[in-house]
């Protein structure tokens, strides 16, 4: 359900045009209705003449609430910008299409109002004066609608204006609810209640929420729009949520609902910023407020490279805020409290340093208002690699259609060639250093590079060259793979070996290197007994042999007095044949398997 935002100056007639097109006076509070002055959100809502179901934010249009004004407008689909014919363009006319202008809010109606208190000849002057004001801003093609609404003059043509403008529009569902809550409260026998405007995703009764700040966990009991009790509500409504399991945790306007590990929270952001028109130049010697959602903290703004229209800049609050890409903001300054600027996130989590920010924030600034999928395939050209959780929770459910992705971690195609190169001369230093190794351990090779092993499997699959054999990373093609056979050392072990008998030397006392026996072994020409006990193949054919000939079953002595072994030769040698089944054992007796 699209929401249409009213905007302009102070008592020209927003309240009264909501009323007159839905039937509901949005004032809420006494003090609104016997003042006349809308001080805080005021909420209605209607079916087009088409019969699409739109809802209605009323701000206020003081000056002493523009951050009230600022907690409704920025989840907005539509505007409905008001002027008053017998005031003309006024300072929050010009302060309310600012902000408008910096949330990028293209679709909107501009209605003329208290035409029927002026002759025609003014409204028309009225009305190219604010056409003039409107030109170069997000409302230059924004219709002009002139309005009586007291006498209902113009009021269906409103209507009618609003429903072309939003051309059957509705917002997107991306799987990723988030409420920015803008009023709180408590009803007895219900427990709390909070309200806003959904965006991104669906809630249904009986969903695990968390708020921030917090966190604080919750189920929904009860969710109402419009006054209509629902199980399940979608993205762009306007909807109350009855909360379980809150607690003594009293939410507040500027809280977020949304869903447990959805969504990242981070105290700095890079973001492209744009001043208002009315602004020459932001400072970073300023003191701003950051309006984000239905909140307002203050910031540190940190110009990183001012280009033409916009700025790429730091912004750094005093909490965690949970924040995407493409996020719409506005600054405004702490002490006159006037909107200054404002613009969209485009790194939620950014380097820590100037110079890596100032990278990233300009190789990034052009995707602020991309699709979630595009802003996470930047996100991930920019980074290099990225937790797949983490780039979804940054991009509003992104995940990239390109580079690489195994064990929940993306690569960019440009950081996978890296490592490539990389693994490729690590494992070719293996081989050098390790010539008789089949290759380097898989293992090592992750850690050496700083990578998680499933990528480096999923890397190691698709090079060309490079091998993944058992848990190690091995090139064919290397020169350096030498044929242990060849070994002098290999031809002196084997002949003392030949000539020592059964009770063989250990590698190490034969001048053989770990590398080079564990390659004798891996090709047969030794058997591995024991950690310290080797044989060749013929030798353990002999040994079999003397079991063969012994009187079945046999004990260990049996086969010690025959073979003329050691104690320290004969067990391990039959513990070895038990594993290889070709003995069995029972008890103290064994019988080879023939």
């Amino acid at each position: 359900m699209p929401v249409i935002g009213t905007a302009g100056h102070v008592d020209h007639g927003k309240s009264t045009l909501v009323a007159a097109l839905t039937g509901i006076d949005p004032d809420r509070w006494e003090e609104e209705r016997r003042r006349g002055l809308t001080i805080d959100l005021g909420f209605a809502w209607m079916r087009l003449p088409g019969g699409q179901n739109v809802s209605f934010v009323d701000v206020p249009g003081h000056e002493r609430f523009i951050k009230n004004m600022l907690a409704g407008i920025e989840a907005v689909d539509a505007a409905l910008f008001l002027v008053a014919a017998n005031e003309g363009w006024m300072p929050q006319s010009e302060e309310h299409l600012a902000v408008l202008d910096l949330l990028e809010v293209s679709r909107g109606v501009v209605a003329l109002t208290k035409v029927d208190v002026v002759d025609e000849e003014l409204a028309d002057l009225v009305e190219l004066d604010t056409v003039e004001q409107l030109s170069g801003t997000v409302g230059a093609q924004w219709p002009v609608v002139r309005v009586a609404a007291p006498l209902g003059s113009g009021v269906p043509r409103v209507a009618e204006s609003l429903e072309a403008v939003l051309g059957g529009y509705t917002p997107e569902d991306l799987d990723r609810p988030r409420l920015w809550i803008d009023r709180a409260f408590s009803i007895r026998g219900a427990g709390t209640v909070v309200t806003g405007t959904l965006l991104d995703g669906t809630l249904a009764v009986g969903d695990r929420v968390e708020i921030w700040p917090g966190p604080a966990g919750a189920r929904i009991r009860g969710l109402e729009s419009h006054g209509t009790p629902l199980r399940t509500v979608g993205p762009g409504w306007r909807v109350a949520v009855n909360l379980a399991g809150l607690g003594r945790h009293t939410p507040e306007r500027g809280s977020l609902l949304a869903v447990p590990g959805q969504w990242e929270s981070t105290d700095s952001i890079v973001a492209l910023v744009r001043p208002a028109r009315y602004v020459a130049e932001l400072s970073a010697k300023g003191a701003y407020h950051l309006h984000v959602g239905s909140g307002a903290w203050p910031v540190r703004f940190t110009p990183l490279e001012r280009g033409p229209g916009a700025i790429v800049a730091h912004l750094q609050v005093p909490e965690p805020l949970r924040l995407a890409m493409g996020d719409r903001f506005v600054l405004r300054e702490t002490g006159r409290r006037m909107v200054l600027g404002g613009g969209r996130v485009i790194d939620p989590s950014p380097p820590p340093t100037f110079a890596k920010r100032r990278i990233l924030g300009r190789r990034l600034s052009g995707l602020a208002g991309a699709s979630p999928r595009d802003q996470a395939d930047g996100l991930l050209a920019a980074r290099g690699r990225a937790d797949l959780a983490e780039l979804a929770a940054h991009t509003r459910g992104g995940l990239p259609g390109a580079g690489w992705t195994a064990g929940g971690v993306a690569v960019s195609e440009e950081w996978a060639e890296s490592m490539v190169g990389q693994l490729e001369d690590a494992v070719g230093r293996h081989h050098r250093r390790h010539p008789f190794q089949l290759g380097m351990p898989a293992a090592r090779a992750a850690s050496e590079l700083g990578m998680e092993q499933t990528m480096l499997v999923e890397l190691t699959n698709h090079h060309p060259r490079l091998r993944l054999e058992g848990t190690v990373i091995r090139d064919p093609q290397s020169e350096v793979n030498a044929d242990p056979t060849r070994s002098p050392l290999w031809t002196e072990a084997r002949r003392r070996m030949v000539e020592g008998g059964l009770m063989t030397p250990a590698p190490a006392t034969l001048g053989l290197e770990d590398d080079l026996t564990h390659a004798l072994v891996r090709i047969g020409e030794l058997t591995r007994v024991s950690p310290s006990i080797f044989y060749l193949p013929e030798q353990v054919e002999e040994l079999l042999g003397i079991a063969a000939d012994l009187e079945q079953p046999f004990t260990v002595s049996d086969f010690r007095a025959a073979a003329g072994l050691s104690r320290k030769y004969a067990v391990p040698f039959l513990e070895w044949t038990d594993s290889q089944g070709k003995t069995r054992r029972r008890g103290d007796l064994r019988y080879l398997v023939r």
